[in-house]
């Protein structure tokens, strides 16, 4: 039992992960129970903080973080299709209709038909919203500088969370298909 006077008495640092988290020693069901010691929370937490340090910059650029994401795709790839982008951003029709539809109240995104199946509608990102990327370069190279990591430790922190992402989706394709 750790010593109440002393909290940290049973509690051992791992400075490898985290210097500032601490692994409790003994029973592992009840680390695993322990908020701080949860990557999904790291990962959640640490989004909202990217988020936090964006909003500025977005709030100059009057769009929202989703809508920003959604302009990256369109600015990559001009001529998605609703469908197509929901799956790039990861959302579903329900989100992603109401995002688009805010963006073209903006001026930022159209819709044209597609010339190879009239059927099909295509998103472009309108003038208006390349003008913003000036902006959005900005946004990343500040909060970037912010941070003081080198880019090659940005590039590697984004590929390790990449590469666990695929592995987060293999195992839910797994489940689904057992």
């Amino acid at each position: 039992m750790p010593d109440v006077a002393h909290p940290t008495a049973a509690v051992r640092v791992d400075p490898a992960v985290d210097p500032n988290s601490a692994v409790t020693a003994g029973d592992s069901d009840r680390d695993l129970l322990v908020l701080a010691n949860q990557l999904c929370f790291a990962l959640y937490s640490t989004s909202r903080a990217m988020t936090a340090a964006y909003r500025p910059f977005l709030d100059a650029m009057q769009i929202t973080y989703p809508q920003y994401l959604a302009l990256l795709a369109l600015w990559e790839r001009p001529g998605m299709t609703m469908k197509e982008l929901g799956e790039q951003l990861r959302l579903d029709y329900g989100t992603i209709s109401p995002l688009i539809q805010r963006l073209q109240s903006h001026g930022f995104v159209e819709s044209v038909r597609s010339a190879h199946d009239r059927r099909s509608v295509e998103l472009r990102a309108t003038e208006a919203s390349v003008a913003l990327q000036r902006q959005a370069r900005e946004m990343i190279e500040s909060v970037i500088a912010g941070v003081g990591y080198s880019l090659d430790t940005i590039i590697a922190l984004r590929d390790q969370v990449n590469a666990l992402g695929a592995r987060l989706d293999a195992i839910a394709v797994a489940r689904d298909e057992a």
